[in-house]
């Protein structure tokens, strides 16, 4: 098989083999060993059976040029096909990896700032609430979901599929029996996402069963053949994320077997995409190798400064506050904050380094909520986080970092002697006197810095200069100072955050 015109750098390309049997999803039905002429460099991908006598390997190539290909298999149909294809750079980024320590970057160095959402039974949906979510979610600006490949059951699910990952046998689910139709189901939605430039946060099991479908049943070896199977169709995917499990502990399985399902996860994936795994109550030891990111529940760690970074410092890792409660109404205490009050914990997420995920558990027609089936977005939430991710996209640099961690009374974070973000907190005083923090290990401002002001309205979404330059006459060991500049009027009583921006001579 060859391509005339070139294809494009980290976007799969799908190979299709015709067999004379169907081969279990418990044995890999065939490899694609991929070459790069140029380098040398190997890539291994995994074939996976669709339906029928039909094989797929799907391979995302990460280097520019020449590639060949060959098909290899215990079955003689699967086995010595051979090919070549030429990579050129297109649009695509490549997949989010970790840069930076405690930030995100694609593959080609452009920085990620996560501001994602949450539909965790989006997938199950039929239309035209299927199609509405995306549509509503890449309208808000969210740049990442987080769904589940199994079906949720238990409180507000008011939409059972027809439509189940596996066949049974015995009564039991058969996971060596694939249902290939709902396997395309889940292709097709992370390709939609990836059209509308979303990031698909996969969670991979399901703690939310209760019973319902049996779908949290599985053994461990039952886990690695699904989960074997699911690497080999999303894989080569480049805005793919893995969560292993949402609210894992909610399941009565020991710790070292999460440790092996991940650590399995992270050598089969060729692509070595971001993976994590959220709790519930109990937070698993996310200093595991395995894991990319600590992706973390906590409904106090947000609600004053100076808390969510203390993941930072225990785990090394980018921290992202996957549920920090949700815009709402209903009675559950995770589940009826107003607006502003989630726009206020996303802006402490902000300062302290980390990052967070929404949610709206507002009751929709059905009964249900969004965070569980998607569709419209209700909150006045979403306008506000989208003005959030712009402000992080004008970074200029890998992200956001505390300042002086160790007792920096204002919170402030940023990068050292480029640019620092203040925020003030949902009621802003008259005034603010030109101050920065000074912290280490990270490079000291000096007397004679020059800096620019700019006054967000973090809820009006406005962002005002102040229209003067600010320069350094007081730098002490922990602080540096404008003495001679007069104070910043501010808007009393707003939710402001300043920015605080270094101007180069």
């Amino acid at each position: 098989m060859s391509h005339s015109q070139p294809h494009e750098l980290y976007r799969p390309i799908e190979l299709t083999f015709e067999g004379t049997r169907v081969v279990p999803a418990d044995r890999t039905p065939l490899t694609v060993r991929m070459r790069h002429k140029a380098s040398g460099v190997e890539r291994v991908a995994l074939g996976f059976w669709d339906g029928g006598t039909t094989y797929r390997a799907r391979f995302a190539p990460d280097l520019e040029g020449a590639w060949t290909w060959e098909s290899e298999s215990d079955e003689s149909a699967l086995s010595g096909a051979t090919g070549e294809l030429e990579v050129a750079r297109g649009d695509d980024h490549g997949p989010v990896r970790v840069a930076h320590r405690f930030h995100f970057a694609h593959a080609d160095g452009t920085p990620f700032r996560p501001v994602g959402t949450t539909a965790y039974n989006w997938l199950h949906q039929n239309e035209p609430l299927y199609s509405s979510t995306v549509d509503a979610i890449a309208d808000a600006g969210f740049n990442k979901l987080r769904f589940m490949v199994f079906p949720q059951g238990g409180g507000y699910i008011e939409h059972v599929p027809d439509l189940m990952p596996f066949e049974r046998t015995d009564g039991r689910w058969d996971v060596t029996k694939p249902v290939p139709a709902f396997f395309q189901r889940l292709d097709s939605a992370v390709e939609l996402l990836g059209d509308r430039g979303i990031q698909a946060d996969v969670l991979i099991y399901n703690a939310y069963d209760r019973g319902q479908f049996g779908l949290n049943e599985l053994t461990e070896e039952e886990d690695a053949i699904y989960l074997r199977y699911l690497v080999a169709r999303l894989a080569a995917y480049p805005h793919v994320w893995w969560s292993l499990c949402n609210e894992f502990d909610q399941l009565e399985r020991p710790a070292e077997r999460w440790d092996r399902t991940g650590s399995l996860l992270a050598e089969i994936d060729p692509y070595d995409h971001l993976r994590s795994i959220h709790n519930w109550i109990e937070l698993h030891d996310n200093n595991q190798p395995w894991i990319t990111h600590a992706s973390i529940q906590n409904g106090s760690a947000t609600t004053d400064f100076g808390r969510a970074n203390l993941y930072r410092d225990v785990y090394g890792k980018p921290v992202v506050l996957d549920e920090i409660k949700y815009e709402g109404d209903i009675p559950d205490r995770w589940g009826h904050l107003d607006a502003q009050q989630l726009v206020h914990q996303f802006w402490i997420t902000t300062v302290a380094g980390c990052y967070a995920s929404h949610g709206e558990s507002f009751v929709t027609e059905s009964g249900s909520l969004h965070m569980v089936e998607g569709g419209p977005l209700r909150g006045d939430s979403p306008a506000r986080l989208a003005f959030l991710r712009r402000i992080l996209e004008e970074v200029d640099g890998p992200g956001l970092d505390p300042i002086d961690k160790w007792d920096d009374p204002a919170y402030v974070a940023g990068i050292h002697r480029r640019v620092y973000v203040q925020y003030l907190g949902r009621s802003a005083p008259a005034t603010w006197a030109f101050r920065l923090p000074i912290g280490v290990p990270g490079e000291r401002p000096e007397p004679g810095d020059r800096f620019e002001v700019d006054v967000i309205d973090t809820w009006n979404m406005t962002v005002t200069p102040v229209g003067r330059v600010f320069t350094l006459d007081d730098v002490q060991r922990n602080d540096a100072y404008d003495r001679a500049s007069a104070p910043v009027d501010l808007p009393e009583g707003e939710a402001i955050a300043l920015r605080i921006t270094r101007v180069e001579d």
